[in-house]
């Protein structure tokens, strides 16, 4: 069994390798203690067997290969929304309230009501990457961040993808169009906030 100075050095050493997540550094701190510990014989073996673990271990490469992963759950878990019926009725509900003041707007025109519809989602989105960058500042969370980039990516290639002029080959009117681009939205911003909120929620009852 390690002592408590000991964890610290293998923390502070891990630290020094520029791993900058809390949850990574203490993932990484128990992963070479126990390597660690089945090989210790006696104290002196300590900073001999610390620093070969760490040549095997390369925590950059160990805290890149953990972001990879944590980056394609954050996928998952936010296309695996669509199963959650609580969240496909609320994002329905907002399509239904954010689409009826788009159609007022498409009287005027319809690119003057896909301008007001994504300048609307785009404050949405935006509010919540600043969320994450503040929260990061402080809590220093992988998870966190890899869920709230993912939201921050898919929302931004929306807004790209997502246009009446791309859409037209469909053959729908302008109208369906907007109403369409509205529920994908709608469903973006309540998968994304979802997803933040139950990351906050973990790491509150971690």
């Amino acid at each position: 069994m390690l002592s408590p100075e000991q964890i610290i050095r293998i923390n502070q050493k891990i630290r020094l390798r520029r791993v900058k997540y809390n949850d990574i550094c203490a993932e990484m701190t128990d992963h070479i203690a126990c390597k660690i510990e089945a090989e210790l014989k006696n104290e002196i073996d300590f900073e001999r067997l610390l620093h070969k673990t760490m040549m095997e271990v390369n925590p950059r490469k160990f805290q890149r290969n953990l972001l990879i992963q944590a980056n394609l759950n954050a996928v998952k878990e936010f296309f695996g929304n669509i199963g959650d019926l609580r969240l496909v009725v609320k994002s329905i509900a907002m399509t239904f309230i954010i689409g009826s003041f788009i159609n007022l707007f498409s009287k005027n025109t319809p690119e003057f009501a896909e301008t007001a519809l994504k300048s609307a989602f785009s404050i949405a989105y935006f509010l919540g990457f600043i969320l994450i960058l503040w929260a990061n500042k402080y809590i220093r969370n992988s998870r966190l961040l890899t869920t709230g980039t993912v939201f921050f990516f898919i929302a931004t290639f929306s807004q790209f993808f997502l246009k009446l002029e791309r859409l037209a080959w469909t053959g729908a009117s302008n109208h369906q169009l907007l109403f369409f681009m509205t529920a994908c939205f709608s469903f973006i911003l309540c998968s994304g906030y979802a997803n933040l909120f139950r990351q906050f929620k973990k790491l509150k009852t971690a």
